[in-house]
């Protein structure tokens, strides 16, 4: 219901073709002589270029954007990639835009120009719709690692840009579930990525790991391929896969139902 496939690749969009109308990014070109001729056209354009090679830093990082613009609705952002979109640099982008979001630019304008078709996974997280905000907010914050630590990450991420107080009890659930749902359809081309549903599945799973009496135990198991799951002494529950399907389907595979329902199994067991 809410994720989209990030397959397949997209132009940039109307505010970038704009910025690049008339600028031609060659394949395979060197990229410090091409941001230097970007921006030597766009100030022939009159465009201001503020700077060049801006360091941009936030706690999430710190990324050199190649041109710092201004105009009169507020700071531009702009990436040059020259080079063909293999994961790295799709993976490196999205970073990028974590770093501005957390940032004193965070409501800069981020726009990248691109000798190839800029996938359609970046071109979402690179505006400042609430859906890509949100997820980039948790990108910076979470231990893929540490299922506590990105249960923390999503409660804490929530707080900053939803104004809640989650507090690891099955009554936060509907709450979050609400929240997601409401964010999430806004978004006609929601792209995803995995920070949402492990951050997501490790709070719902540490809300019933700590409710649960006695408390379970987190563990990686590899007949759960290897992803995070909550170990009680005779059952095992798997949040973060359960917090995939509610992105999957929506509602009919609810993390509020989930929740209740295994602290129910649990305490009948």
């Amino acid at each position: 219901m809410f994720r989209e496939e990030s397959e397949g690749e997209t132009l940039q969009d109307a505010d970038a073709a704009g910025i690049a109308e008339g600028i031609r990014i060659e394949p395979g070109a060197p990229r410090p002589a091409t941001i230097l001729r970007v921006a030597g056209e766009l100030e022939e354009r009159g465009e201001e270029i503020v700077e060049l090679f801006k360091d941009v830093d936030s706690p999430h990082g710190s990324f050199v954007f190649p041109i710092h613009m201004r105009r009169e609705d507020g700071d531009v952002m702009i990436e040059v990639v020259t080079g063909e979109w293999d994961e790295e640099t799709r993976e490196q982008t999205i970073r990028a835009a974590s770093i501005l979001r957390e940032s004193d630019f965070s409501e800069a304008e981020m726009q990248v120009l691109s000798a190839h078709p800029v996938p359609r996974d970046v071109s979402f997280f690179t505006r400042r719709t609430p859906a890509a905000v949100f997820q980039l907010g948790l990108l910076g914050r979470h231990n893929p690692d540490d299922p506590r630590s990105s249960a923390e990450a999503f409660r804490e991420t929530a707080g900053r840009y939803w104004g809640i107080e989650l507090d690891y009890t099955p009554e936060s659930l509907p709450l979050v579930e609400e929240l997601l749902l409401s964010a999430l359809e806004e978004e006609p081309d929601l792209q995803t990525i995995e920070a949402l549903p492990l951050c997501l599945g490790c709070y719902v799973g540490e809300t019933i790991r700590t409710r649960a009496e006695p408390p379970g135990e987190w563990s990686s198991d590899p007949e759960w391929g290897d992803r995070h799951v909550v170990a009680f002494e005779r059952f095992t529950a798997d949040p973060i896969g359960q917090a995939r399907q509610f992105l999957d389907s929506g509602p009919e595979d609810s993390i509020a139902f989930y929740g209740r329902y295994v602290l129910e199994e649990l305490e009948g067991e």
